[in-house]
This record gives C-alpha cells, sequence and structure tokens, in this order.
C-alpha cells in the first residue's frame, strides 16, 4: 500500500482548521492541525511533512515569518511544499511569500472542498 501523504495545516480559526482537516482526512491524506505558527514550528521539528497549508494571519506569528523560518532551515524543518491560506485577493503578502519560496496559495473564501483537494494533488504532484 502507498504511504499516506501528511499535510500540516496551519489556521488559527479552529472552525476552519477542522473543516481543512476533515476534507483532506476523507481525501484519505495524513493530517496534523495546528492552531498558530509557533504549534507549527514545533511540528516541524518532530515530525516531516509532504505539504504545508499556511495561513498568513495569525495573532502568535504570522505566515510570512514562519514561511522565512521554514524556508531559511530546512535541516531544522524539512524542504516542504508550502501554500499560503488567505482571504484577501491580490495581498502584498501573497506576493512576498511567493518571492521567499511558497509553492502557491488558496484564497480560503473562494476555495470550495473539491478545488481544496485538486490543489493538493496538483501541488505533491498527484494529479488532480
Amino acid at each position: 500500500m502507498e504511504d499516506k501523504r501528511k499535510i500540516l495545516v496551519v489556521e488559527d480559526e479552529p472552525d476552519a482548521l477542522e473543516i481543512f482537516k476533515d476534507i483532506l482526512s476523507e481525501e484519505g491524506f495524513e493530517v496534523d492541525g495546528a492552531e498558530g505558527g509557533l504549534v507549527a514550528l514545533e511540528r516541524l521539528v518532530n515530525a516531516k511533512y509532504d505539504l504545508i497549508l499556511l495561513d498568513i494571519v495569525m495573532p502568535d506569528k504570522d505566515g510570512i515569518s514562519i514561511l522565512e523560518e521554514i524556508k531559511r532551515f530546512p535541516d531544522k524543518y524539512g524542504d516542504t511544499k508550502v501554500v499560503m491560506l488567505t482571504n484577501i485577493g491580490g495581498d502584498l503578502a501573497v506576493d512576498k511569500a511567493m518571492k521567499i519560496g511558497a509553492s502557491g496559495y488558496l484564497l480560503k473564501s473562494e476555495t470550495e472542498p473539491d478545488d481544496l483537494v485538486n490543489a493538493v494533488k496538483q501541488y505533491l504532484g498527484l494529479g488532480a
């Protein structure tokens, strides 16, 4: 049997976090959640993920700072694809994230469950 792809969803809004986790778990992915950036960094030290879905706006440590840290220390956090989550189209933070090394971004408000699954499969190279 093929190994399950591991995904870390970093989202400070508990309801949104659960929705993302449920949708991706139902598709057969192994999904961990982190309610904020500091928890995410802890998880990344202790486990390796195939993909990180990273919210940009969080109260404890924003997604841009987390992305910078992940990219600066790949030996510590793993060289993992990171997709930013945002509610703001045309967000300057998305441009900055792409320059730092994010693989892409998703607009949370416009992403339906099927869109999320297809995007994740695409980023993981699984075909949609």
